[in-house]
């Protein structure tokens, strides 16, 4: 089993995730497709308490370059899980997220996952630099310098 390491910062954003019956596998554990789905869910969540509610998603020039997830432990249908979600670094025309995916009551990490996203320009749909909109919006979320980090 991979050993899952403490962060340096805490997340401010936790996303509760409902797992339906139709998540489950022939084993009786929540199918590893399926995390994807709530990895979504909570950066979307993460996402929208960085922008606010009002962000126009038509409009957001953030797509996903990279995605790394390491499975720790099984996820069973009866568990109450979340989603905890932070951005860990700001490059020039990326940034870095890493979600975890936490059993609720026991504190449990069951899953990690690392997401690189990429910035685009509005016109040309090619990569650029992050805005300084994003920076701004995600550094004061996140409470810290994201450029640090790197």
């Amino acid at each position: 089993m991979k050993q899952v390491t403490t962060v340096a910062t805490p997340f401010r954003c936790t996303t509760p995730v409902q797992l339906r019956f139709s998540d489950l596998d022939t084993l009786g554990h929540v199918n590893n497709a399926v995390y994807f789905n709530l990895f979504d869910l909570a950066k979307s969540d993460y996402f929208n308490k960085v922008k606010g509610a009002m962000q126009d998603w038509r409009h957001v020039n953030v797509v996903l370059a990279n995605i790394h997830c390491d499975f720790i432990s099984q996820v069973l249908f009866d568990e109450r899980v979340v989603v905890k979600t932070q951005t860990v670094s700001m490059g020039d025309k990326s940034f870095t997220m890493l979600l975890h995916l936490v059993n609720e009551d026991t504190g449990e990490v069951k899953c990690v996952c690392t997401q690189i996203m990429v910035y685009l320009d509005p016109v040309t749909l090619r990569p650029a630099r992050v805005s300084d909109e994003w920076r701004r919006d995600l550094a004061a979320f996140e409470q810290r310098d994201l450029t640090a980090a790197l």
